[in-house]
C-alpha cells in the first residue's frame, strides 16, 4: 500500500508558518487587535436606520434613512381653527357668566323657599292660616297636606268665637242681638269655601257647615220674639245653606273611599231641623241642601232624578 506521508521537507517548510490568530507573539494582545477592526454600531440620531432583508428580486439592498420627527415638536395650530376658537372666546366667556349667574339665583331661589317654609310653620303654629292674605293663603294650600290642617284651625277658630260669644254675652248679663252672632259667624264662611276647593276637603267642610249652624243655634234662650232677631237668623242659614249646596257637588265629584253614606246624613240633617222648628223656631234648616242630598242618593242609586235648581 502506497505512503502518503508528507515528506519531510513538506513538514519542514510549513512548521513556521503562523496561523492568522497567532501571529502575535501574545493570544490576549492578538484578541485585543481583532476587537479593534471589528465593526463598531452606528451611533443613534434622529434619523433610525430601516435596513429591508426581504426582495423579490435582486440582492438586498444597503440600508434606508427614514427621517422622524421628534416627540417635543407639537403640530402647529390649523389658522382656520385658531381664528375660529378666537371667534367664539367672547361667548364662551358670556356662557361661563350666565352660569355663575344662574347658580347665585338658584341659592337665592332656595334660600326664599326655605323662608316661605319658616314662614308657614309660624303661621299654622299660631293657628293664623285662615286669617292669612289670600296670596299667602294659596301658596299653603299647595301643600298636601293643607285640607287637613286647615279644617283644624277652622275649627278651633269657631269654638273660640263661640267661646267669647258666650263669655261677652255674660258679661253683659243680657241677650246679644242675633245679629251680632250671625256677623262674627259669617266670617267663616268664606275659609269653609276655600276649605271645600281643596283636595279632599269638601267632606271636612260638609261638617262644619253644620257646626256653624249649630253654633247659632247655641245662643239665645229660644223665646225670641224680636222681628229683627228672626230675619237675621233666617238670612244666615239662607247663606249657609247656599254654601252647603256647593259643598255638597265638590264632595261628589271629589269622591269618597269608603262611599259616603249619603242617606245618613239626610236623616241626621232632617232630625235637626225639626227639633229647631219645634223648639226654636227655625222654618227652614238646609232646605235646598236636602234636596240635593237626595238627589245624590238616588242617584247613586242609579235612578235618574234631577234637584230643582241644581246642576251637578
Amino acid at each position: 500500500m502506497p505512503n502518503f506521508r508528507p515528506s519531510s521537507s513538506y513538514a519542514g517548510n510549513n512548521q513556521n508558518v503562523p496561523y492568522k490568530d497567532t501571529e502575535y507573539p501574545s493570544a490576549q494582545a492578538s484578541q485585543d487587535m481583532l476587537q479593534s477592526y471589528r465593526r463598531t454600531a452606528a451611533p443613534q440620531d434622529q434619523h433610525q436606520r430601516v435596513t429591508s432583508t426581504h426582495f423579490t428580486n435582486g440582492p438586498p439592498s444597503e440600508d434606508v434613512t427614514v427621517p422622524v420627527a421628534p416627540a417635543s415638536m407639537a403640530a402647529a395650530p390649523d389658522p382656520l381653527t385658531r381664528a375660529f376658537n378666537e371667534a367664539i372666546k367672547p361667548y364662551l366667556d358670556q356662557i361661563n357668566l350666565l352660569k355663575n349667574q344662574l347658580d347665585d339665583v338658584k341659592i337665592q331661589i332656595q334660600d326664599m323657599e326655605d323662608e316661605r317654609a319658616d314662614m308657614h310653620a309660624w303661621i299654622d303654629k299660631r293657628g293664623l292660616r285662615a286669617d292669612v292674605p289670600l296670596n299667602i293663603a294659596r301658596a299653603m294650600d299647595t301643600h298636601p297636606e293643607a285640607a287637613t290642617t286647615l279644617n283644624f284651625q277652622l275649627d278651633r277658630k269657631m269654638t273660640m268665637l263661640n267661646y267669647d260669644l258666650h263669655r261677652l254675652q255674660d258679661n253683659v248679663n243680657d241677650t246679644l242681638p242675633t245679629a251680632t252672632f250671625v256677623q262674627t259667624l259669617s266670617t267663616l264662611v268664606p275659609d269653609i269655601e276655600r276649605l271645600a276647593a281643596l283636595r279632599g276637603g269638601a267632606k271636612l267642610a260638609f261638617e262644619l257647615v253644620i257646626k256653624l249652624g249649630g253654633n247659632l243655634n247655641s245662643h239665645g234662650d229660644g223665646n225670641t220674639t224680636n222681628e229683627a232677631d228672626s230675619r237675621s237668623k233666617a238670612e244666615f242659614y239662607a247663606r249657609i245653606d247656599e254654601t252647603m249646596v256647593e259643598v255638597i257637588r265638590q264632595r261628589s265629584e271629589q269622591g269618597e273611599e269608603p262611599p259616603w253614606p249619603i242617606l245618613r246624613d239626610v236623616k241626621r240633617i232632617e232630625r235637626t231641623g225639626q227639633y229647631l222648628k219645634d223648639n226654636l223656631g227655625v222654618q227652614m234648616y238646609f232646605p235646598r241642601s236636602l234636596e240635593v242630598l237626595k238627589f245624590e242618593a238616588k242617584r247613586g242609586e242609579g235612578q235618574q232624578g234631577r234637584a230643582p235648581g241644581y246642576s251637578p
